[in-house]
Order: structure tokens, then sequence, then C-alpha cells
């Protein structure tokens, strides 16, 4: 996504590096000079996890050419089974949500940290789950600088837990490959040790966010799962989860091991947002399509990906799809979905093409499309605008009704949303005006 996080109590410039964003095997696609595949969590540095787990998920993208309070012991008994999950939206009649929606709250937006969006300013009532993103590994078993501060995380896991809500500890982010490889090949036990401190702290489980990395997917999937071993031999009934990239359907992954790890977890979340780019041998296309349009110069949709995992032996219940709170703009001469690049570029996406900035400086109703088959929106425009946009995609109240009805009837786990703060309207009178798209999720996934 946009913003990607730095180091350090992050901030808007270092965010963007950060970020799950989409860039799950940005690696391997840069490597092969495309950018495309299984993206990363948020399409910026920042986001939740690019790549699956910690492997080069990336991968899948590089086509063929296609392209305090919270530290009570009280809070620690509620935090539910690993296969109970947590409380808050509908349930499957025993207490666990059917459904989860699991919102990224990044400690840069926290105003304590130069940000915009307070805690007290979060929907709840969109929301099942909250994620601080991001703790980032040192690749010693301990913290880098900079990592979510103690003030906001312990204001965050209170305004969860006061309204009935889970909050989890976001662990990674964009690059932090190497960083895991480290710490678990040579910390594991301090490692582990840290990372029970989180849940000591108040926080009712943890999000894996591994993206990239230096070693092999084989090899770090082995670190990963060790990992998760260890993690749960320590504290058994946390919620834990983790993050994976969308599949490339022009250079699949094997996920098998997304099957068998799945028994260990509580989610498996998918990045499906910044699904799209200027990448050889690709046409324009979404951000986050729900349907794949089964053309190989446009090879992603959050369909076909979520029928890869289910062929892996990941449980439907257990597998989330991603909601982007931030759209990609595409210059001239594109000015829709599944046209030649031409020489057009994304010239921006996470953070810059956040809704709300979408809403401000570049929607207008005869700018406005719907593309019924992929199920999403997008603007056309005459690129007389800060970056020469001239197509945009992006995610709307319609999207999300229609992407909430579809993981409902597919049995599906529920959504992760990459990231809260870009859903902000700051001039709306309440906190429910002030999250638009927070008020869709709640009808659209959680009623």
């Amino acid at each position: 996504m946009g913003y990607r996080y730095s180091v350090g109590i992050l901030v808007a410039a270092s965010a963007a590096s950060l970020g799950c964003g989409s860039s799950s095997g940005g690696a391997r696609a840069a490597d092969a000079g495309q950018s495309s595949g299984s993206s990363s969590r948020r399409s910026s540095t920042m986001s939740p996890g690019g790549s699956s787990a910690g492997t080069n998920a990336g991968s899948s993208r590089g086509s063929t050419g296609a392209g305090s309070s919270a530290g009570s012991t009280s809070a620690g008994s509620s935090r539910g089974s690993t296969s109970s999950g947590s409380s808050g939206g509908a349930t499957d009649g025993g207490g666990a949500p059917a459904v989860w929606v699991m919102g990224y709250y990044t400690s840069w937006n926290s105003p304590a940290n130069g940000g915009n969006y307070a805690v007290s300013a979060i929907d709840w009532d969109g929301l099942t789950h909250v994620a601080a993103a991001f703790y980032v590994p040192d690749g010693h078993g301990g913290w880098a600088s900079g990592y979510f501060d103690a003030v906001t995380a312990s204001s965050l896991i209170a305004a969860a837990h006061a309204n009935g809500r889970k909050a989890l500890a976001s662990i990674g982010g964009s690059g932090s490959g190497p960083a895991f490889e480290g710490s678990t090949q040579g910390a594991m036990s301090t490692f582990v040790s840290n990372l029970e401190a989180l849940v000591a702290m108040g926080y009712d489980g943890l999000d894996i966010d591994w993206e990239g990395g230096n070693l092999s997917t084989t090899e770090d999937q082995s670190l990963q799962s060790s990992l998760i071993a260890a993690i749960r031999a320590k504290s058994p009934a946390i919620l834990l989860t983790l993050t994976a990239g969308y599949e490339n359907e022009n250079s699949l992954d094997d996920l098998s091991w997304y099957g068998t790890i799945s028994a260990q977890l509580d989610r498996i979340n998918l990045m499906t947002y910044g699904m799209s780019g200027a990448w050889q041998g690709w046409e324009s296309w979404h951000s986050s399509p729900l349907h794949w349009n089964h053309d190989s110069s446009t090879p992603t949709g959050i369909d076909s990906s979520v029928s890869h995992y289910l062929a892996a032996g990941v449980p439907a219940a257990k597998l989330g799809v991603g909601t982007g709170f931030y759209g990609e703009c595409y210059t001239a001469p594109v000015t829709a979905p599944v046209a030649a690049l031409g020489g057009s570029q994304v010239a921006a996406s996470d953070g810059t093409m956040a809704y709300a900035n979408i809403l401000t400086s570049y929607y207008s109703s005869s700018a406005y499309r719907y593309d019924s088959a992929a199920d999403v929106p997008y603007l056309t425009l005459s690129g007389s605008n800060a970056e020469h946009c001239t197509f945009v995609t992006y995610e709307d109240a319609t999207s999300i009704a229609a992407k909430g009805a579809w993981v409902k009837a597919q049995g599906l786990g529920g959504t992760i949303i990459w990231q809260l703060s870009e859903g902000y309207v700051a001039s709306g009178a309440n906190v429910q005006a002030q999250n638009p798209l927070l008020e869709t999720m709640k009808t659209a996934f959680l009623q």
C-alpha cells in the first residue's frame, strides 16, 4: 500500500515503506522485471503482508510476462481459543464470530505520532478485530527501533476491549522477511519470549506478516512452521493469524504449505488489494477485483485466488480476503480497465490514493464507472489532477457490499482492511460519518 513503515515510531514518510501491502511477491516479480505477483498485503511496503507468509510469495506476482488496562489477566482469559476466534459481530452459534473484519491501525497515523486518525475516531461497529501495525523484528529476537509505541498500544487495546473487540499485534510488514529469518534462525527463544511479552501487555493474539526474505520459499516456510509451533506451545489459546499473497494466474504458487499450517491458525488472510500494475505483458486492471475476467493480460481476481487456497486445503472458514481503503492511479493513455498500457504508469497508490483523498480530489459523478463483471468501481479522468491520473481503481460502498455478500456466500472467514485511516473523512459529524467504509463493512459483513 502506499504507506510503508520505517523501523521507528512510524511517520507518514517512513510509513510508506512498511505497509502490509501488496507486494507479496514483490521480490521475485521485481527480479523478473515484472512486478506482478502475489501481492503483499497492502500495496505499499507498509502493508501487512506482502507475500504470503513470508515466503517469496511475491512470486505469484511475477507472471510469465503477463504480466494498559490492556494488560490485565482478565483480558487474557477472554482471548479465545484457536478454534473459537473472538467475539464481536455475528456468531456461529457457539460464541465464535461467523465472519471477521480485522482492520489495521498504524501507529504513524496516531495523532501522537503526527497522524490524523485518533483511536477515539474508530467506528468499532464495523470491526470484530483490530491489528496494531507494526512490531518490526530486528533480526536478533528483539524489535527494531520505533516499533508500535506503548502509549498508542495501550490506548488501542483498551478501546478495543471496551467495545467488545479483540486486538492483535501485527508482526513484520513489507520487507520484514530477512529480519524474521535472523530472529527465527538464531534467536528463536528470545523472539518468542518477546512475542509473549506483547500478549502479556493485553493483546489477544498475534498477526504474522512475514514479507519477503533472502532464503527459498521452502526454507522460509520451514522457519515459519517452527515459529508458529513455538508460539502455540507457549500460548495455545491466543488468536494467531497469518497474511498471504494473492495468486497470479500466469504463475501459480505451490500453496500446499498453507493447507498444512492452517490447522494451527485462526485465520490466513489474503492481501487482495494492489492486485494490478503497469507490468510487462499486462493491461490495465483493478486494484481489488472480486472476479477474475479469465484474461491472461489481467491475471488476478479475488475469486480465483481464493479457489487456489481452498484447493490447497485451507478451510474456507479460516480463509480471509483483503479490502483496500485506497486505490491506484494510472496515467494516460489508460482511462479504463483492460486497456493496453501504451506507456501508462501507476503514478500513485497506497497513501496518496487513500479513499478519503479520492473522494475529495478525484471523484465526480461524471467520472464514476462501475465494472459489474469484476464488481468494482473506477474513475475515468482527464489527467488534470495532481498525479495526472486518467484511470483510478479503488473500492467503495457498492463493491464492499458485493464483496461481503460473496464472502458470506462462500463460507469464508472474513476480511482484513488495509488500512483504517485511509477511509477516514475528518469532516464527518460523528464516527459513523467519519468512517463511511466501516459503516458499509458493518452491513456487508456483520449483519
